[in-house]
């Protein structure tokens, strides 16, 4: 898979210049940050459907061509991600996932003993995330990481300077430039669309629809009979059918992500009707996620 030209990482935020009065401080609504976690946890799952579909289908595109070669050879066996990159894909949203719920533990009655405590497993769990993500295995089909490394150490970093200001939207304020980077980096993974922008979506485009597409529009040409053209013809709609859904599957994910950064972002502001309208955003992603992967699987099957 191409390497997605990503924008310029901010640096993440290492002190907040403003001093914020007791009655003019700003506060996290507990509700909005569990419901953040859960959406958290809903978008990987989402991630794994939309990943793992489009990993079989490269994966039957690459055995279809290994059968029309003289011999077998384990390199013309590839999918696009591979099991390496969705095993990071599920590692980052699990750290997200935790930090959310460290969140939670920020705003417990037993705040003062579980503070320090939580914010340090903040600190760790990024670290060990960016860690894991600079040890990837690297191959010509795997995404660069680097970046979305680099995000989770600024955002340790973040983390563990607000911990000294001992409240929950101090962390969450601090880590929001770094939440908001890799949510953006793993949406231009996807990729804004088919045909322009780098991305998983564009990668199967060219390798799995416009090949298919291609020869079965030489066998509509090379037919004999109206019969055979007919039967052609709704090959070719169910290609362009399966297609478009496969590609509203990841459509839908890229969009998810870029929620999730709003919701971040807002319940950092300590807005929580704003949080939740983007929760609620997501959840009409995901059950349409569900949706059209039943359409592409009904599809398939004929």
């Amino acid at each position: 898979m191409k390497k997605s030209k990503f924008f310029a990482i901010a640096p993440c935020l290492t002190a907040l210049g403003l001093a914020i009065t007791v009655s003019g401080c700003k506060t996290i609504n507990s509700t909005s940050v569990a419901n953040f976690a859960t959406s958290v946890a809903a978008v990987k799952t989402q991630a794994d459907d939309a990943l793992n579909s489009a990993s079989t289908l490269t994966l039957n595109e690459s055995i279809a061509y290994a059968a029309s070669q003289p011999t077998l050879q384990e390199a013309n066996f590839v999918e696009t991600p591979t099991v390496d990159t969705i095993s990071e894909w599920d590692n980052v949203l699990s750290a997200m996932e935790t930090y959310a719920q460290n969140l939670s533990t920020l705003l417990s009655t037993n705040v003062v003993n579980n503070f320090g405590v939580a914010a340090t497993n903040l600190f760790n769990q990024f670290n060990q995330t960016a860690d894991a993500l600079n040890s990837a295995p690297k191959s010509p089909n795997s995404p660069d990481f680097t970046l979305l490394a680099t995000a989770f150490t600024q955002g340790a970093g973040a983390i563990i300077q607000a911990k000294e200001e001992a409240t929950a939207v101090k962390i969450a304020s601090a880590a929001d430039p770094s939440i908001t980077n890799i949510c953006y980096l793993l949406a231009d993974e996807i990729g804004a669309d088919r045909l322009t922008s780098p991305g998983l979506r564009k990668t199967l485009n060219e390798t799995v629809w416009i090949p298919d597409l291609a020869n079965l529009n030489v066998s509509f040409l090379n037919a004999k009979t109206p019969t055979d053209r007919l039967a052609i013809s709704q090959q070719y709609a169910d290609l362009l059918a399966k297609r478009d859904s496969e590609d509203q599957i990841l459509a839908s994910l890229r969009r998810s992500l870029l929620l999730l950064s709003d919701a971040h972002h807002t319940l950092a502001q300590g807005q929580p009707a704003s949080v939740q309208a983007d929760l609620n955003v997501i959840a009409s992603e995901i059950q349409h996620t569900g949706e059209l992967y039943s359409q592409f699987s009904s599809i398939t099957n004929k």
